[in-house]
C-alpha cells in the first residue's frame, strides 16, 4: 500500500480536478446557481469555461504528465497546493463576508484534498529515504 498510495492519490486528484472541469464546461451556469448567483451573462459563462474549466482541467493534465516523466512528488504538488491555496482563500472569505455552509463544504473538502496528496508526498519521501537507507 505503501508503494502504491502516491500514485493512487495522484489519480484520484487528477480525475476530480478533471470532473469538475467537465462539468464547468458543460453547464458553466451550475456554478452560479451553487452560490445563488441569479444574474448571468454570456460572457460570464465563457469565462466560467474558460478560468475554471480551463485551469482545472490544466491542472488534471499536469498531474498526469508529471506522473508519466516519473515526477510524482511535482504532480502531487500541482494537484495538492491549487486546493490548499483555495481553502486558504474560502475560510478568509468565511471570516470577513459572513458564514456560508456551502463555501465552508467546500474548504473542507479542498482541504482534505490537499492533505491526501501532501500525504502521498509524505510516503513518497519515506519509501525513497529508506531506498536509499537500504542501500547504505
Amino acid at each position: 500500500m505503501q508503494t502504491s498510495f502516491p500514485s493512487i492519490a495522484n489519480f484520484v486528484t487528477a480525475a476530480i480536478w478533471a470532473g469538475f472541469a467537465i462539468w464547468l464546461g458543460c453547464q458553466p451556469q451550475a456554478l452560479l446557481h451553487a452560490f445563488g448567483i441569479e444574474t448571468q451573462t454570456p460572457g460570464m459563462l465563457t469565462e466560467i469555461r474558460a478560468f475554471y474549466g480551463g485551469v482545472e482541467m490544466g491542472i488534471a493534465l499536469s498531474m498526469i504528465v508529471l506522473w508519466k516523466l516519473d515526477h510524482l512528488s511535482a504532480a502531487l504538488m500541482i494537484g495538492g497546493l491549487p486546493l490548499a491555496g483555495s481553502s486558504i482563500g474560502r475560510m478568509i472569505g468565511l471570516m470577513l463576508d459572513g458564514y456560508s455552509s456551502l463555501h465552508l463544504g467546500f474548504a473542507v473538502l479542498e482541504l482534505a484534498g490537499a492533505a491526501f496528496c501532501l500525504a502521498g508526498c509524505y510516503a513518497l519521501h519515506r519509501q525513497r529515504a529508506a531506498e536509499v537507507t537500504s542501500k547504505i
